[in-house]
């Protein structure tokens, strides 16, 4: 478990430092953004009470080290928000907490933003989402540790993360960091979602082995990952096609295709290699890859897509699926995973064109493949 490996590296207390840069809310520096976004006393401490917005600190420069603060959460449906490593608008990390879900496998998420979509649905389970118990209205202190690819969440307790991310998905930058809350529409009840305080940034400072940490994470054993697509070629974004007719786009509205590399488990995260036009609300792609089979016959494989995905083989659609979020009627987490769908593709002998358009309209845009059994099977990325 990730849990017990984790708990083997203790972090240290932490002494104060000539690096520690405390950022108190009464000082200048920061920008606040959002019409319910302001600068309160509140128990003889200067906090940031927001229903909806953000503060950034837009002239700090942090990319390693620790950050620290104080927040008050409540009970009402919300999500809380530290950005870190943030280069521009829309381009940054962030972790964040689900007050409504205390307790609950998702109460606390880490997600990249790639052209102002947060990728949540494509980062779940270990090294994404975390159990964490919230207690409204009490003061709960909340670190931040990055270093390099790597990063740790801790809340409360600081020996020990509550959340550990082997590998951000981002590559580290130096950016500015901000704090704030959404408050989603017609959600009940009056007032801030969320206080914070306290907030002191440590350039530098990593009080905990996260090296170390990631290293005790069990291996993935090497059978379920032979058969995973590792390179996928892909076209420029376009409006996807209609659903009752589906073909391939034509050729002048695919454009040059480019070749992607999967991360280590599989994933294609396409917001961050293919530029979406502002004006465009759901955004498609389509991927291909090269198949040769020794002798024509069913392939079994699993598609994990976000949020739509039409698969073609040799230019015949054969499938259809929806993975999107959907709050109820039906309820949807629309998270990827390779059994968002199992397809038995009909291959023939010698190759062939898997092409899957997928498309988008929130929460993360992605794609990941895998064939169950590879013999007599080749994967080519043209």
């Amino acid at each position: 478990m990730w849990v017990a490996a984790i708990g083997l590296f203790v972090s240290s207390l932490i002494s104060p430092q000539a690096s520690d840069r405390s950022l108190p809310f009464s000082g200048s520096g920061w920008e606040l953004r959002g019409d319910r976004t302001r600068i309160a006393k509140l128990d003889g401490r200067d906090v940031l009470e927001v229903e909806t917005g953000f503060a950034h600190r837009p002239d700090l420069r942090f990319q390693d080290g620790s950050v620290d603060f104080d927040v008050q959460v409540t009970k009402r449906r919300s999500f809380v928000y530290a950005y870190f490593r943030v280069v521009a608008d829309g381009e940054r990390e962030e972790f964040y907490l689900r007050p409504h879900k205390s307790s609950l496998p998702d109460a606390v998420q880490y997600a990249p933003v790639w052209q102002d979509s947060s990728a949540w649905q494509l980062h779940h389970g270990p090294g994404g989402t975390a159990a964490v118990e919230f207690e409204p209205g009490a003061w709960t202190h909340v670190r931040i540790v990055v270093q390099g690819p790597r990063g740790a969440l801790f809340i409360n307790d600081m020996t020990k993360p509550v959340l550990l991310v082997p590998r951000f998905s981002r590559e580290p930058q130096t950016g500015s960091i901000a704090l704030g809350a959404f408050l989603p529409a017609n959600v009940p009840g009056q007032g801030p979602i969320a206080r914070f305080s306290n907030v002191t940034v440590r350039p530098g400072t990593v009080p905990f082995d996260l090296e170390a940490a990631v290293n005790a994470i069990p291996a993935t054993p090497e059978a379920a990952t032979s058969g995973v697509v590792r390179a996928w070629s892909v076209s420029q974004s376009l409006v996807p096609v209609d659903a009752d007719t589906p073909s391939l786009p034509k050729a002048e509205v695919l454009g040059d295709f480019k070749r992607f590399e999967a991360e280590p488990d599989g994933l294609v995260q396409l917001d961050r290699y293919v530029r979406v036009p502002a004006d465009r609300k759901i955004s498609a792609a389509l991927a291909r890859v090269r198949v040769r089979a020794a002798q024509a016959g069913l392939y079994t494989f699993d598609l994990g897509f976000s949020d739509v995905a039409v698969v073609f083989v040799n230019g015949q659609p054969i499938f259809r699926g929806i993975g999107s979020y959907s709050f109820d009627r039906p309820r949807r987490e629309g998270l990827i995973g390779f059994d968002n769908a199992r397809l038995y593709l009909p291959l023939k002998a010698g190759n062939n064109d898997v092409a899957v358009l997928v498309s988008d309209t929130f929460g993360g845009w992605g794609l990941m493949g895998r064939f169950t059994n590879v013999t007599g099977l080749t994967i080519e990325t043209p």
